[in-house]
């Protein structure tokens, strides 16, 4: 009689990395802004605030950094959240700022801002000083991104305009 031989054991299967999401500029030049502002009674059957209040700024303009879309239109709704006031948002744990959106006419984007910053940034747009609004994020993955930070600036710097180089391939 022969010895059988030992059964041996599937050899494990290495776990693989998520690759890193690359980051990416994305630079509006801002051509337009809407406001628009709704209240109303919470209709909700068991409602945590007996109003329901809505208020949403929609800057508009065209993208001038961000490779390989197939537009250069953008719409970036900044949405106020009273859950971002300061002392409210330290318990949060936020995998990004909000996102963009790829469409066949525009990049659409929905990105929180805090309850109080409205004011400052109205106020800005009123006086045609915001130029241009930065973002930076993941890289378009499936027509969305994640945005990681938001600038709104009166003018651009050296490191936010695109080398003639990289607009040139």
């Amino acid at each position: 009689m022969a010895a059988e031989p030992k059964p041996t054991r599937p050899a494990k299967k290495k776990r693989r990395r998520r690759p890193r999401e690359e980051i990416v500029d994305y630079v509006v030049e801002i051509d337009g802004w809407d406001w628009g502002y709704s209240f109303s009674l919470n209709m909700e059957r068991q409602p945590i605030d007996p109003y329901h209040e809505f208020r949403h700024l929609q800057v508009k303009g065209r993208l001038l950094r961000a490779a390989g879309l197939k537009t250069d239109r953008a719409e970036i709704s900044l949405l106020p959240s009273s859950d971002l006031e300061e002392e409210r948002r330290k318990d949060l744990e936020p995998i990004a700022l909000g996102s963009l959106n790829a469409t066949q006419d525009a990049i659409l984007g929905n990105i929180g801002i805090p309850w109080d910053a409205l004011t400052p940034i109205l106020q800005m747009l009123i006086a045609g000083q915001f130029k241009f609004v930065l973002m930076r994020g993941t890289r378009f993955r499936h027509r969305s991104a994640k945005v990681n930070s938001l600038r709104l600036e009166t003018k651009l710097t050296e490191d936010d305009v695109p080398l003639e180089e990289e607009s040139a391939t």
